[in-house]
């Protein structure tokens, strides 16, 4: 529970943050309570407003969490909230009071609308992180681009591939006949919501290690962790071969110990590819 609370707080923070729709949520919400012109739709206001309030506050938000099995991220117990539907209501409502004739007609509304447009405009992201969609986007060229590389390298193998989460993340949606080692729900933890199989431990340990020996490509790590990757490579290597991989790829930073131990471990030659090395094994 202590942990479910610390992401509702982080929760919060983060969503807020990333876009401005909440924001806009709440503006509607005071507009339409303060100056009673709600009226016509107090029930949803009601419960728009409880539902934003659940969601904001920590242990409520800790609460549905829990309600929606533990496996999903603090954004989903905002679709509980008619956020968009309130957010529209209000600004017609405020539009609709601007436009009258006894508050000035056109003279007023059409200024009084141009502000709210640069308004929004000026809030930049609705919802959306254009940063993040990109860095999405070019991970997905890259897995796309190692995909071809393995299909042109090694036509009609059957492939089942360990390489960086970046990688896996769009492996078979760039190949359909690649195999993976472990899938995407590894790190979304979302996507096991409704299963029952788990990964095994050593599954588990593969992914670690791997995540490790991307981070040793250049990026500093803590040395306790160096250790145990370094500890470990024929251990790692030996249980991916009994998860039935035989197609190992590691960026091409990655120190040179551990490049000549897997391939004694594995009894194969690393091949360089591109910004790659890869342990074929067959």
């Amino acid at each position: 529970m202590t942990e479910l609370l610390r992401n509702a707080a982080s929760g919060w923070a983060n969503y807020k943050g990333s876009g401005k729709m909440a924001a806009l949520l709440l503006a509607a919400l005071a507009y339409l309570w303060f100056t009673g012109r709600g009226k016509g739709q107090k029930a949803l206001l009601l419960y728009a407003s409880l539902a934003a309030a659940c969601c904001v506050l920590p242990v409520t938000a800790a609460l549905l969490m829990a309600y929606q099995t533990k496996f999903y991220d603090y954004e989903w117990i905002w679709s509980m909230v008619p956020l968009t539907a309130v957010t529209a209501y209000g600004a017609a409502l405020f539009l609709a009071q601007q436009w009258k004739k006894d508050a000035g007609g056109w003279r007023r509304g059409l200024p009084v609308t141009l502000l709210l447009l640069l308004a929004l405009g000026l809030c930049g992201n609705l919802g959306g992180d254009a940063g993040a969609r990109a860095g999405r986007r070019a991970e997905r060229e890259e897995a796309y681009a190692v995909a071809g590389m393995l299909a042109e390298r090694y036509p009609g193998e059957d492939i089942c591939l360990l390489a960086p989460q970046a990688i896996l993340e769009y492996a078979r949606e760039a190949d359909g006949r690649l195999r993976l080692a472990y899938g995407r729900n590894m790190w979304d933890i979302s996507l096991n919501g409704y299963a029952y199989d788990t990964y095994d431990r050593k599954t588990s340990d593969l992914y670690r290690w791997m995540g490790w020996a991307e981070q040793s490509a250049g990026v500093w790590m803590p040395e306790e962790d160096r250790e145990e990757m370094l500890a470990t490579v024929e251990r790692r290597a030996e249980d991916a071969v009994e998860l039935g991989v035989n197609c190992i790829l590691l960026p091409a930073g990655v120190p040179g110990e551990i490049r000549e131990r897997m391939e004694a471990a594995l009894g194969t030659r690393a091949e360089d590819m591109d910004d790659y090395i890869v342990f074929a094994l067959f």
